[in-house]
């Protein structure tokens, strides 16, 4: 079977059964066995010819688990003209041969991709193929928490100056100069403390900006907030975009905490009190998004829908981390 005819056989006019799932950064164990429950689903009540795609969603970019060629064909020729030089011509060997592929959401970012046994041996023989294939995405999942922690360095960089010019502005100010231009009083002995703590709002209104352009751009479009709610996708992806926030935002804080003495103490604290301020981001995020659907018709302004869920969110942490470390 040449080419031509093998991606007729298995990709034309044939439905392409696609699923997806959130890696939290902080259960690898949950993503592993969310990944083998979808592909053990698949191998249950499909066929080993089935186009598939499995979108792992993470932080800073996706992994897919597919047949290759399922988003290029080129490829997928480019697979089968090496492997005829390596076995030779008479290879009747049609499996197609099933690819792990990273793709980073950053500058520059180039896409990575493993290729990992066939469909056919993940269909035939799961239990040895499984652990290939999670090898290769955990991989990639390193890659991408690796990515995440470079970008929250990047903001403590940024945040180090925003911090001095804070300081530097404030406390040539008179106390009563600053009290007209925040509202109380600012006293000499809070304000180091206040420019780090208006630095750290600072990057995390970055990061904020940044998901609720994203969400703007790549999810809501010209649709109505209603239309991307009733979209099971777009809501998904949305709500993705929610947890996706708020991981960048406690990774910011855990970075920060690293410089301090005791840190691990402290970090350990952040990730115990994350397990119910996740919960309490969602209630809240999920109830914002409830009320706005009351008029079908209004339209949402994201950067305010996100900053209302997430500054309080950074202020938690802030304060969690005030909690461990004044005397």
């Amino acid at each position: 079977m040449d080419v031509k005819q093998k991606l007729a056989h298995q990709y034309d006019n044939i439905a392409i059964y696609t699923s997806g799932f959130y890696a939290d950064p902080e259960d690898a164990l949950g993503s592993r066995s969310k990944l083998m429950e979808t592909l053990k689903s698949l191998t249950m009540n499909q066929h080993a010819d089935t186009p598939f795609s499995l979108q792992i969603m993470t932080t800073n970019g996706e992994i897919n688990v597919m047949p290759l060629g399922l988003l290029s064909l080129d490829e997928l020729k480019a697979y089968e003209n090496e492997h005829r030089k390596e076995v030779g011509l008479k290879d009747e060997d049609d499996a197609i041969p099933m690819v792990v592929q990273f793709a980073p959401h950053t500058e520059h970012a180039k896409v990575e991709k493993q290729i990992v046994g066939t469909t056919n041996a993940l269909f035939d023989n799961f239990n040895d193929q499984f652990p290939k294939v999670w090898t290769a995405v955990s991989q990639y999942l390193d890659a991408n928490q690796a990515i995440l922690i470079s970008i929250e360095r990047d903001l403590l960089t940024d945040a180090k100056d925003v911090q001095s010019e804070y300081q530097n502005n404030f406390s040539t100010m008179t106390a009563e100069e600053r009290k007209q231009n925040l509202g109380y009083e600012l006293k000499d002995s809070e304000l180091d403390h206040f420019s780090h703590f208006m630095a750290d709002m600072h990057e995390v209104q970055s990061v904020v900006m940044s998901a609720a352009s994203f969400t703007q751009h790549e999810i809501m479009g010209d649709n109505l907030f209603a239309t991307v709610m009733n979209d099971r996708v777009l809501r998904n992806t949305f709500f993705w975009v929610l947890d996706n926030t708020f991981y960048e935002i406690m990774y910011y804080f855990i970075e920060k905490t690293r410089a301090i003495p005791d840190s691990e103490k402290i970090i350990k604290h952040l990730r115990h009190q994350k397990k119910l301020m996740i919960i309490n981001m969602r209630n809240d995020a999920f109830q914002r998004a409830q009320k706005a659907l009351d008029d079908p018709k209004q339209t949402i302004d994201l950067n305010h829908y996100f900053t209302d869920i997430f500054i309080p969110v950074a202020e938690q942490f802030s304060t969690e981390i005030d909690k461990m470390t004044t005397n």
